[in-house]
């Protein structure tokens, strides 16, 4: 839909888009609208909504002088278009708007941590007032920026044809998807009949975007693992999911996606283990009414005298026998265009890696010595993907 000038316009960014989105589509239920001021603080201030645990209110309140402008002139059943990208999105019928304490706000996202440039980030797009009203994003032009829409009926269509009862979530940025998570994989796919991998969506790619992550590890659930037992939900990071809390909302969101259980690893960001009476407790404990079952899991690494991917608790050697599974490492590996060990990543993922990430850069070497790459007597043209994975092969042939 064309920008149009019949009614004031609301500029908003992407991340309220895909918020909106997020809880029209009900899956960040109880919370199903746009919270008034009287809501705001009464959330705010206890943690809850509908007697459930919901870290901090939903809100509308974009930055930049125009929009306060419009929010503070704004009457009652007014009607204002929400425009991102010089494109209307959808529109919202005007309740009531309202002045926000920015940095109190900020403080509930972050939990305190408000000086990180993450959290400087966020407070630059909070604006002075808030709005709320029923609004309606127009779906078929979301889904044009947003698939998780598409993935979540695929997700509970499934779970309505094959009856699943035990279906699990689990929040990764995949940079890039490794040997550790197809063991992962696999070890929560022996108790489950449904793996639902909330792919983290960057609003600031870094060395690995979206799109590659995402078609690497489709491209492993289709060739290694079993078939129709894992789908992908895309899910942009937004900065509701920024601070300690967040992982709350990866839980409410897993909830109303209809899974019965959430498996995060114990060294996730503010996730806040501690032990207690021989009892490991994590931020989970001190929600209420969420009823999502949460799965933590120990470090795996590879270990040299094992000869396998080994939990960092059942392994009886020692950290120098282990090999760390850092997707820092591995990204430094191949922004310096070197082949990963097959150990770490497989061949196939890092041939598609370098070929993103390098592109054109064998060019004239492929076309020079496409006779070592020939099939069966038989030349053939060569992509820049195939002469990785033909490299990487000859890496291994022994004499």
């Amino acid at each position: 839909m064309e920008l149009q000038r019949k009614n004031k316009s609301l500029f908003i960014d992407k991340e309220a888009i895909f918020a909106l989105l997020l809880c029209q589509e009900g899956l960040l239920y109880p919370v199903t609208h746009l919270m008034d001021e009287a809501k705001m603080l009464e959330v705010d201030k206890t943690g809850l909504y509908n007697n459930q645990s919901f870290p901090f209110s939903f809100i509308l309140a974009p930055a930049g002088k125009r929009n306060e402008e419009i929010i503070k002139t704004a009457t009652k059943g007014e009607v204002l278009d929400l425009v991102y990208n010089n494109q209307v999105y959808g529109t919202l019928k005007v309740n009531s708007s309202f002045f926000i304490d920015k940095k109190e706000r900020l403080l509930k996202i972050m939990s305190g941590d408000i000086y990180s440039q993450k959290a400087q980030d966020i407070y630059r797009r909070l604006g002075n007032y808030a709005i709320c009203g029923e609004y309606s994003i127009i779906t078929s032009l979301a889904n044009n920026c947003f698939d998780n829409r598409i993935a979540k009926d695929k997700i509970l269509q499934f779970k309505k044809n094959a009856k699943a009862q035990s279906i699990t979530s689990m929040v990764l940025d995949a940079s890039p998807i490794t040997r550790i998570h197809e063991h992962i994989f696999r070890l929560i796919l022996d108790k489950n009949q449904l793996l639902i991998l909330l792919l983290l969506r960057k609003q600031n790619e870094d060395l690995l975007d979206f799109q590659i992550r995402k078609e690497c590890l489709e491209y492993v659930i289709e060739n290694f693992l079993p078939k129709g037992k894992i789908m992908i939900f895309p899910l942009d990071n937004i900065y509701l999911f920024a601070g300690a809390h967040g992982i709350i909302l990866d839980a409410i969101l897993s909830q109303n996606l209809g899974c019965e259980r959430i498996v995060i690893g114990e060294n996730y960001p503010n996730l806040a283990i501690y032990y207690d009476h021989q009892k490991i407790h994590s931020i989970f404990d001190t929600t209420k009414n969420i009823k999502i079952k949460v799965k933590l899991l120990s470090e795996f690494v590879y270990c040299n005298q094992c000869n396998t991917i080994i939990s960092t608790k059942t392994c009886p050697h020692g950290k120098h026998h282990h090999i760390n599974y850092s997707s820092n490492f591995i990204q430094s590996i191949l922004k310096a265009g070197l082949i990963p060990p097959t150990i770490l990543v497989r061949k196939e993922v890092s041939a598609k890696i370098l070929s993103h990430l390098f592109p054109k850069r064998f060019q004239h070497i492929i076309k020079q010595y496409q006779t070592m790459f020939s099939k069966n007597g038989i030349l053939q043209e060569q992509s820049e993907e195939d002469f990785y994975l033909k490299l990487i092969e000859l890496y291994q042939t022994h004499l």
